[in-house]
């Protein structure tokens, strides 16, 4: 956790919301996301965020983990998935980058539908990721309150909201 990047006025304001993958049997737990992405989200996250994480009730009652993130001008990161190429942001002058996996690409394009129209973002642009695998970028102007959200059916959602300063 970073507080310190709360007092960066040009960071973008955001929460990621991911389903909690955790299942505890007993004194054993397996987290899905962690063996998908091969390291523990929030330790991942932990230099962007500015407090802690935390957990809320999603679409249908699915239990979703709350990441707050403050992205520096010029920061982001980006985390390989296995089998599907990596996923990741990056604020290039107030515009939040959003890197992604070719094949969710018109999933996110209709979420940016109408930002897209109204010039407020762009995407996609294919292109080499960090990792050389082709990715999808999306570039949006993040408005206060604008939230974005892919359904996973019954686990929940992974979605993006702009969060306040």
């Amino acid at each position: 956790m970073n507080p310190a990047l709360r007092k960066d006025r040009l960071a973008l304001r955001v929460n990621l919301t991911v389903p909690t993958t955790t299942v505890r049997v007993g004194p054993f737990a397996f987290d899905g996301l962690k063996a998908l992405v091969g390291a523990d989200l929030g330790e991942i996250l932990a230099p962007l965020m500015v407090s802690a994480r935390h957990q809320r009730a999603g679409a249908g009652g699915a239990i979703l983990d709350v990441y707050p993130l403050a992205i520096p001008e010029g920061e982001g990161l980006s985390i390989p998935i296995r089998m599907l190429g990596e996923v990741g942001f990056r604020n290039l002058q107030g515009f939040l980058v959003l890197i992604l996996p070719p094949a969710v690409a018109e999933v996110v394009r209709e979420q940016f539908a109408s930002e897209i129209a109204a010039k407020v973002a762009a995407g996609p642009r294919f292109t080499n990721g960090a990792g050389g695998a082709i990715v999808a970028e999306f570039a949006v102007r993040l408005v206060p309150g604008m939230r974005k959200a892919i359904p996973l059916g019954g686990v929940g959602e992974i979605g993006l909201e702009a969060a306040g300063s």
